[in-house]
């Protein structure tokens, strides 16, 4: 191990789970033990041996430290401008029922500065999104952050130019403007809304567009990111439309918005942790959104939204698109939605009961090679897994892998 011990200053520790590294990581910055004793230079490769040995040392938890500098200078003043300038807009609109040529044109200057730090800074910028939240201001917040991810996946995607990537980030900045129109106790209400408050909120998109439609500066690309982002693969969004026929910026902003969504406490639920987050947005794969976009996301921003960890490990279930069931044997090393995984069984429907059909010899089966077998997501539901755990101990299938992951 390497000596030395950490100065945490002013400085945030980082907490690693093991159990979600895949073997060949490395990380921007050194790794230490909870004491402080630093084990790993900055990127120096976590290899599958020094993984098991620092395991058997040090337990399942590592961490590291992000200087203070890192997230509170430029970073956070673009955050912050960016917060202070949502504000005044949205409450601008709140007074005046308007949005103005001029506010459209700071929004710009806003994205283009987003942008910009994104290319420098996006481990900076993402540790922000993780970190402010505010339950009161929630609607500001989450422009930025539904802002900050489209640029990052936009960027990623590189199938953009310079210029539709901020057209598209605009558009994902002022998805949910329309939400203005809304009343505060419909937005922030506990319980489940009445069919009539449903329409009501299932209307944002269209006074999102109606607000800025008149706007002679407003690119086709924002509008159509406003109107479409909540639209699905199903067809069974708010407006029916056919999925195929729809570009693909309010498809990205759409993802987006679901994670930011997932991860920030609402009146009527806590916040989902990063990996739980990735774990039920790969389960929307061919239901709410098309494989590549969920692939894109999750494999282009999921390692840095989760602390450079896998969102799964081994020994979760997965569920195959063929109707199998498997569980992981390997973490998915060039794509994270196609580890190695082990298929026992199958789910079979009878009338409107479905129920779980063992194998007698378990396949091995590589996502990465196979061409018929795809993820369908990982098994979350307690109660589920438990069962299958249980019949697999009664079976003696797979027990090697049968331990009860927990997330933090």
């Amino acid at each position: 191990m390497i000596s030395g011990m950490a100065d945490s200053g002013n400085k945030q520790k980082i907490s690693i789970d093991l159990d979600y590294i895949k073997p060949d990581t490395s990380f921007v910055y050194p790794l230490y033990s909870n004491e402080g004793e630093k084990l790993l230079d900055e990127r120096e490769v976590l290899t599958a041996s020094r993984i098991r040995q620092i395991r058997e040392l040090y337990g399942s938890k590592i961490y590291y430290y992000i200087p203070g500098n890192s997230r509170g200078m430029v970073a956070g003043r673009v955050y912050h401008k960016a917060w202070n300038h949502t504000k005044r807009v949205l409450d601008e609109i709140l007074s005046t029922d308007k949005f103005t040529p001029d506010a459209y044109r700071r929004t710009e200057d806003i994205i283009n500065d987003i942008i910009e730090e994104l290319k420098a800074k996006d481990m900076a910028i993402l540790t922000l999104i993780k970190d402010m939240r505010s339950f009161d201001e929630y609607l500001y917040n989450h422009s930025i952050n539904v802002g900050m991810l489209t640029a990052l996946m936009a960027q990623k995607r590189r199938k953009y130019s310079e210029a539709e990537v901020k057209k598209i980030v605009t558009g994902a900045y002022l998805s949910d403007i329309g939400k203005m129109k809304l009343e505060k106790e419909v937005f922030n209400k506990p319980g489940k809304l009445t069919e009539e408050e449903l329409i009501r909120m299932r209307l944002h998109p269209q006074d999102g567009y109606n607000m800025l439609k008149g706007l002679r500066e407003v690119d086709p690309i924002v509008l159509q990111t406003i109107l479409f982002h909540h639209e699905r693969f199903d067809d069974e969004g708010y407006y029916g439309l056919p999925y195929e026929t729809l570009p693909t910026s309010p498809k990205i902003v759409s993802i987006c918005d679901m994670y930011d969504a997932l991860t920030s406490p609402r009146p009527f639920r806590k916040a989902y942790t990063p990996p739980e987050a990735l774990k039920i947005i790969a389960g929307t794969i061919d239901k709410k959104y098309d494989r590549q976009l969920v692939s894109d996301f999750i494999n282009m921003a999921g390692s840095m939204l989760n602390n450079s960890q896998s969102f799964y490990r081994r020994g979760d279930f997965c569920q195959l698109n063929t109707g199998e069931v498997s569980v992981v044997s390997d973490i998915g090393t060039w794509d994270i939605l196609k580890p190695k995984v082990i298929v026992f069984g199958r789910f079979e429907n009878t009338g409107s009961r479905s129920s779980l059909r063992f194998f007698n010899n378990p396949i091995e089966v590589d996502l990465a090679k196979d061409l018929n077998r795809k993820m369908d997501g990982i098994m979350m539901h307690p109660k589920i897994i438990e069962a299958v755990r249980i019949k697999l101990k009664e079976k003696k299938m797979l027990l090697d892998y049968l331990y009860s992951p927990k997330y933090d």
